[in-house]
């Protein structure tokens, strides 16, 4: 009987560490992240920001689209949250108007758009934007893109 309950205790503790406390099925941690992005020191309005995990990191990439004067707030899971923490690549692109990401070249639903920003900021091996998003922040972070 005692063996039983050792077993049971000792599944019940593997559970609990593999499914951890708080994050759930499907996410991992993420940490706020803002920013403001210019083109030739004007606000960039309506630019796509995408924060692409580097180094093969893994993880999921984090979304934003800025405002009126420029600022953006990342989102990765949930509305808000943030990106996950570590290094990134930092790809600005023409906002699509759709909440979902834009396909990154190489993607099967990708095709070419013309846009008002240099393509160089809008691939992964060109891009000369690059973000480390730590868990105590801040993460505030400023692209200014030339040609």
């Amino acid at each position: 009987m005692l063996y039983r309950v050792l077993i049971g205790g000792m599944v019940g503790v593997a559970l609990v560490g593999t499914l951890g406390c708080g994050s759930k099925p499907g996410t991992a941690p993420t940490a706020k992240v803002t920013g403001t992005v210019t083109y030739k020191g004007q606000p960039a309005d309506g630019a796509s920001v995408a924060f692409v995990p580097d180094g093969g990191q893994g993880g999921r990439p984090a979304s934003g689209t800025t405002d009126g004067s420029g600022k953006f707030t990342l989102s990765t899971f949930a509305p808000s949250d943030g990106a996950i923490p570590g290094k990134h690549k930092v790809l600005i692109t023409e906002a699509s108007g759709s909440s979902e990401p834009p396909p990154m070249p190489g993607m099967p639903d990708y095709k070419e758009k013309k846009s008002r920003f240099p393509a160089k900021y809008g691939n992964l091996q060109t891009t000369t934007f690059n973000a480390e998003v730590k868990t105590g922040g801040p993460n505030d972070f400023k692209f200014d893109m030339t040609d």
